[in-house]
């Protein structure tokens, strides 16, 4: 299990450069599983997890680092009488130990044919993979693949014979507040159950497709790759993270701890198993967020949907969308933000076909577009801007503005007609400064038309001003 350590990031694109709840006398339906009431009048969970241990496995890696000497290099004379005592010493020094580690952690197994997920962090990089069954019987595993970002794995054993599974429960329907349950491995125990509640939803900790639920139940090192179940005795989520001292000498659970919400992890898990590796769908545009200022530059009503700044050659750019669209739905969805969005597209999948629905100055627009793969599109390198002295320059919105010079615009990759006026200067008390643009920015339009030249500026803030319009929108690279 990793510590969580707080960190506030702010993530910037360019295409180019979140007490113990009681269960009263009730009746509980758990259809999927069959399984009988689970609430006692004293709110008991021994039933529920007499079902569902069975299910839940210990997983053991082995893994494997080279260490070096770390000699420093000295070097002598040829034929010196040291040369042939540094050469003995140097191959005896050279071979290199191989360390090997052991781990642990925790997973639950979802298919009578021995699939089992659990998290990537557990068994990445490691030699051998085993799975303990509740009943002490121990298999080998081999990796079926693994997806760094949502710290997901899927591991097979064979066990021969039909093993008890669990299944993935809708995690976009709990609320804050429901009982939960954590089944895992912590500290190497083994087995261990602990209770909570759902503490937090939608919380983001450290990539693009986080979708965290938050629970005080007990998770600590060794509780990675375990299942969180809900009431139903479904899985809601796998736990990953919790909040908590780096040394677990000095402590353990702080009842803040974080599972990967099952709607990413039963995505992620089909895709590992039918092709090893993750098929993420890709639109090819660079987002962001729409804030009050950029509603009312663009006449919109609201702040739904997420603004495309830059579009790189790619789906969306063949089907015709372009930079300034806000994109508003997905096959009908309606698209909150940029990270609902991101979301919506990576779970349809490389090579799906949706219907993105968008507004271009005022006018909704619909386009079918076939995604691409994200995988495939990862690792692009782009030119960055060049902060060279521009051969003009103008100062407006608390910038100082240059037109490109031809070095630069090669540098850039741009033609002799292509927009973009470079940022060569940010006043700090500016509101542009404060809206993050820096140095080394291009600005490509202003209320949606084109700079090239400092002289289309000036109009261009006058047209907005006579309009009646507080702010100016600017699209930067």
């Amino acid at each position: 299990m990793q510590t969580l350590f707080h960190r506030e990031r702010r993530f910037l694109g360019g295409h180019r450069g979140v007490l113990a709840a009681t269960v009263t006398a009730a009746t509980v339906a758990v259809g999927s599983m069959g399984l009988p009431d689970i609430a006692s009048a004293h709110g008991g969970y021994g039933d529920l997890v007499e079902k569902l241990q069975p299910s839940v496995v210990n997983i053991h890696v082995l893994t494997e680092q080279v260490r070096g000497s770390g000699l420093i290099r000295i070097d002598v004379p040829e034929g010196s009488p040291f040369a042939d005592q540094l050469r003995r010493f140097r191959e005896r020094e050279s071979e290199k130990e191989r360390i090997k580690t052991r781990g642990f952690g925790a997973g639950f197994i979802i298919s009578e044919d021995g699939y089992i997920v659990t998290n990537a962090h557990v068994v990445q990089n490691s030699i051998n993979i085993s799975v303990e069954l509740l009943d002490g019987r121990e298999f080998e595993a081999e990796l079926v693949g693994l997806d760094p970002k949502t710290d997901i794995a899927v591991v097979r054993i064979d066990a021969g014979m039909p093993l008890p599974a669990v299944d993935f429960g809708d995690s976009d329907q709990v609320r804050v507040g429901e009982s939960v349950l954590a089944i895992g491995n912590p500290f190497g125990l083994g087995f261990s159950v602990s209770e909570g509640i759902v503490s937090g939803r939608g919380r983001t900790l450290r990539g693009t497709y986080d979708d965290y639920i938050q629970t005080d139940a007990a998770i600590n090192s060794g509780n990675s790759g375990g299942p969180l179940f809900n009431m139903d005795g479904e899985v809601i989520g796998v736990n990953t993270l919790y909040l908590g001292p780096s040394n677990q000498r000095s402590g353990g659970s702080s009842g803040i701890a974080f599972s990967m919400a099952s709607a990413v992890v039963s995505n992620v898990v089909d895709q590992l198993i039918e092709y090893g590796s993750t098929r993420r769908g890709w639109l090819g545009i660079t987002l962001q967020d729409i804030g009050p200022e950029e509603a009312e530059a663009m006449g919109l009503e609201s702040e739904m949907g997420t603004m495309i700044v830059a579009v790189i050659d790619g789906p969306a750019g063949e089907a015709g969308i372009q930079a300034g669209d806000v994109i508003t739905h997905v096959d009908g969805n309606e698209v909150a933000d940029t990270r609902d969005l991101i979301l919506m597209i990576a779970d349809a999948g490389s090579g799906a076909e949706v219907d993105i629905g968008l507004f271009r100055q005022g006018k909704a627009l619909s386009f079918n577009v076939v995604l691409g793969s994200r995988e495939e599109a990862e690792g692009q390198t782009i030119l960055p801007a060049s902060l060279s002295v521009a051969p003009k320059e103008g100062n407006i919105l608390g910038l100082t503005l240059g037109e490109l010079d031809k070095q630069q615009r090669a540098e850039l990759q741009l033609g002799d007609d292509d927009p973009g006026l470079l940022v060569l200067n940010v006043d700090e008390s500016s509101v542009a400064a404060s809206k993050g643009v820096r140095p080394g920015d291009l600005v490509l339009q202003i209320n949606f038309k084109e700079v090239g030249s400092l002289d289309d500026v000036p109009g261009l803030v006058r047209e907005a001003q006579e309009a009646g319009r507080r702010t100016v929108l600017l699209l930067i690279e």
